[in-house]
């Protein structure tokens, strides 16, 4: 940690400590636990080599919305301010910001329980009623990365056939031409018909702490937005109730059951939810370097992919759906 940032959590936040280890996972981003006599604390340095300013400023604009969710009792991490910021700016090369550390361990597909699957659409169901209850947001426009619209889908994918050359890994062209089909029954109808609202937008395992039974914390609100709020659902229930080749249905149950404490949601609804998330989700993680050797979180989000996509005619039959 650099000593600018040191001085500055003392001048700005009162906090002296004396015991700091390094946290990995975030791509470019550094973290940082300390201990101090406020408790743990975990503090978060952002890459200016990743991110514009003025894309650090719209992560601020994210985490207010993170604040009132706390403050609505969604399990999400205490975010410390200096004045009404959270991120505090140092010069141009040194953004920051200060959290409560949150305890807890993260699950996979094999490890969460139905107890914590019940726990997670529980969760989930009361982060998407505190995004309801924020104040009305005059931007309502849907992301233009990804496959939000039907537009943007058959931008993505006609960009990536004219990319593709001989040296194209065969995979990746057979999975690109896999998904043409698929792509010609989907209408605009089809996203004209899902409900929007602000959303977490990266749901997935990584981002989800758990206690034995229980959600402990959601964390990395970062890319929260307008959007679709079934994206969320889908995501989650593809980080968590399949395994391999298999859609764990037992775990999907757990999950409506959960979600539906506190919100409408049906069988069907998390079909489309499925289905919404590989139109989003194809143009991130259907890429060629990701059919090489990569690090297992891509993969495992290309696999993903490439389920839905063998399976989408079977989506409502594998989920019990008659």
């Amino acid at each position: 940690m650099e000593d600018k940032i040191i001085a500055d959590l003392i001048e700005s936040y009162g906090i002296t400590f004396n015991q700091m280890t390094s946290i990995t996972g975030g791509l470019l981003n550094q973290k940082w636990r300390i201990s101090t006599e406020k408790g743990e604390l975990l503090v978060k340095q952002y890459s200016t080599k990743r991110f514009r300013r003025e894309s650090i400023e719209l992560i601020e604009s994210r985490l207010q919305r993170q604040i009132s969710l706390e403050k609505n009792g969604v399990p999400c991490p205490f975010l410390w301010q200096s004045g009404d910021r959270v991120i505090r700016w140092l010069d141009d090369e040194t953004a920051y910001m200060v959290m409560d550390f949150c305890s807890g361990k993260t699950e996979t597909s094999d490890t969460i329980s139905i107890a914590q699957m019940r726990s997670l659409g529980s969760t989930c169901a009361v982060m998407h009623r505190g995004f309801s209850q924020l104040s009305a947001h005059s931007d309502k426009n849907l992301p233009v990365f990804g496959g939000y619209t039907m537009d943007l889908l058959w931008k993505n994918f006609n960009s990536r056939m004219l990319k593709c050359s001989p040296d194209t890994p065969i995979e990746y062209r057979k999975a690109l031409l896999a998904l043409e089909p698929i792509m010609k029954q989907l209408s605009a109808e089809f996203f004209d018909k899902l409900p929007k609202g602000f959303a977490h937008e990266d749901f997935h395992s990584g981002n989800i702490l758990f206690d034995e039974d229980c959600v402990s914390a959601v964390v990395d609100f970062d890319r929260n937005c307008y959007s679709y709020i079934w994206h969320d659902i889908g995501r989650a229930i593809l980080s968590f109730a399949l395994e391999g080749n298999r859609m764990n249905l037992e775990k999907v149950y757990a999950f409506l059951e959960g979600y539906s404490q506190h919100s409408a949601l049906t069988l069907p609804d998390i079909a489309d939810a499925l289905r919404l998330t590989w139109c989003i989700e194809i143009p991130w993680w259907i890429q060629p370097e990701f059919f090489k050797e990569c690090d297992e979180i891509p993969k495992r989000f290309k696999d993903e992919m490439l389920w839905l996509t063998e399976h989408w005619l079977e989506i409502d039959s594998l989920l019990g759906i008659k």
